[in-house]
């Protein structure tokens, strides 16, 4: 697969606002450097819910209970470890726990715990999240 092949290919996102103690889980990916919820691209034949539940294990080694739909957002990134650009829609999650997580360090650099408020004001957010932020200004969480 070429490069042009690769940023033709629309991809699925499937991203978790992960809530403990009413603070939220942002992290910042290396890969498009820019801070983000965690989740991560659908596999082939991957139900999306599935998806959901191997990502929060994969990255926050956390089994889901609950998680409840919140909308979508899409992007255009710059995936820059691979060095293409990949047309992306995002659906967003909630996700409440209480258990320690723990984090992946090939998947996330540095991470931070902040209220939604703060997180729709924080600079160089995944451009997915904040057109999810526009498309659903009234948001709460």
């Amino acid at each position: 697969m070429t490069d042009q092949d690769k940023r033709d290919k629309p991809t699925l996102v499937i991203s978790a606002f992960v809530e403990k103690e009413n603070k939220f889980l942002l992290v910042y990916d290396p890969k498009f450097k820019f801070w983000r919820v965690p989740g991560g691209r659908v596999e082939f034949k991957e139900k999306v819910e599935d998806c959901l539940v191997r990502e929060m294990e994969e990255e926050l080694g956390i089994k889901l209970d609950n998680q409840k739909f919140l909308g979508f957002g899409e992007d255009i990134a710059y995936h820059h470890e691979k060095k293409y650009h990949t047309s992306r829609l995002l659906l967003y999650y909630h996700v409440k726990t209480d258990k320690e997580l723990t984090l992946d360090p090939k998947e996330i650099s540095e991470h931070k715990w902040l209220t939604f408020e703060e997180i729709k004001k924080h600079d160089n957010l995944e451009p997915g999240m904040v057109d999810l932020f526009n498309r659903f200004p009234d948001m709460k969480l």
